[in-house]
């Protein structure tokens, strides 16, 4: 209605001008009348005429624009697609806004730490791009120079911390969600011994490491948590299930694993070994029976508000109205990291991925709720090494 209003009134101020021009120039040194307009309201009403147009060009543009979809980049982290982990939650929050708001994307699945920079800048150059996404901590540098070239693009990065006020900063409290499944491993161990294998030894995963063991052992003080160990790299599962191997040796027999790709062979090496294995990011219980709970770090709930956000920026033609910039976190309060056999998640990862869990027992389910409705609260402070 008001973009229609905006067209009326333009053309018939086009008319108006047409009307007093015709006056002002057959009669250029007129005597004060009804019947002749003086130049400073001619200019007056070509001013505001001006305006006008303008407002009314760019309502036509914006309409133009709304027959073409939003564009997203997602650039994945090291490792890509497949991981069963990060980079496919990730991945599903950009799917989620293409079948809900009709976005389109590109991605692209980098082999190398050094060939960040040049695909994040390939898509900011083009102007394409309502958003472009940076998965994993190590585009952080990258983002940092790429993201002070084009200070008009939209940028965001998960896990970590780029200070720019065109980048959204996404940070998950993963000691959170780990704290939940360290509950069930403490309570589900017969030996009264679990380890943990990371992909990198770094704050990002010793932030998993330090929630899960105090998780345990708030559930069970008599409960040994082994030295982490870590892979040392994202995409080597082969070193992952060895790893895996020389804990279950050490007398683990549960095993929690945040090592991205590489953590597919630690995993594989639980069920070999017949012990319990607990999954991250996305729920990973489906994928063999040593499995009995996730880390849930939802990257795609994130993703997807992002997304939602720049698409609204982009529709109505206003930079950061609804995208902001600047350092966002959440954790289990916030629903950006959990585990995937709380009530609350369980029937969402079982339709997700088609399968249904074995029940556990119903002491271990209370003490699960317990642990979160005590994070919630604030009641329990779950340890970070930041």
């Amino acid at each position: 209605m008001a973009r229609t209003t905006s067209a009326m009134v333009a053309f018939l101020l086009i008319g108006v001008l047409v009307g007093v021009a015709v006056g002002w120039v057959a009669k250029p040194i007129p005597p004060p009348g009804p019947d002749y307009i003086q130049r400073t309201e001619y200019d007056k009403v070509r001013s505001d005429y001006d305006k006008l147009r303008a407002d009314y060009d760019h309502t036509l543009a914006q309409l133009a624009k709304l027959k073409k979809p939003v564009k997203i980049g997602l650039v994945m982290a090291t490792g890509g697609l497949g991981d069963k982990s990060f980079n496919d939650i990730s991945y599903a929050g950009v799917v989620q806004a293409k079948e809900e708001l009709g976005i389109e994307f590109s991605y692209v699945e980098p082999k190398a730490i050094a060939e960040y920079e040049g695909f994040q800048r390939d898509f900011a150059k083009t102007g394409e791009y309502a958003l472009i996404i940076c998965i994993g901590f190590d585009q952080a540098d990258a983002l940092t120079k790429v993201a002070g070239e084009y200070p008009n693009q939209r940028f965001a990065i998960v896990d970590m911390v780029v200070d720019k006020p065109n980048v959204a900063s996404l940070l998950f409290k993963a000691n959170e969600g780990s704290f939940l499944v360290g509950v069930i491993s403490a309570m589900t161990t017969k030996t009264g011994k679990v380890g943990f294998v990371g992909g990198m030894d770094i704050p990002l995963i010793r932030d998993f490491f330090m929630g899960y063991e105090a998780g345990a052992k708030w559930a069970r003080s008599d409960v040994t948590v082994l030295s982490p160990v870590f892979v040392g790299e994202w995409a080597n599962p082969t070193k992952g299930k060895e790893l895996a191997v020389s804990l279950v040796e050490l007398g683990a027999d549960a095993i929690y694993v945040a090592a991205g790709k590489s953590g597919l062979g630690a995993l594989e090496a639980a069920n070999e070994r017949n012990i319990t294995a607990f999954g991250v990011d996305a729920c990973q219980d489906y994928l063999n029976p040593a499995i009995l709970a996730s880390m849930t770090k939802r990257v795609d709930r994130a993703v997807f508000e992002m997304i939602v956000a720049a698409t609204f920026d982009e529709v109505y033609g206003i930079w950061h109205a609804f995208f902001k910039g600047g350092f966002i976190e959440g954790g289990v309060k916030e629903g950006w990291t959990g585990c995937c056999r709380l009530p609350q998640e369980q029937a969402f990862w079982e339709a997700k991925f088609n399968f249904t869990h074995t029940a556990l027992p119903a002491n271990v389910v209370t003490k699960l709720n317990e642990a979160r409705a005590g994070i919630i609260s604030g009641e329990i402070q779950v340890p970070r090494p930041y």
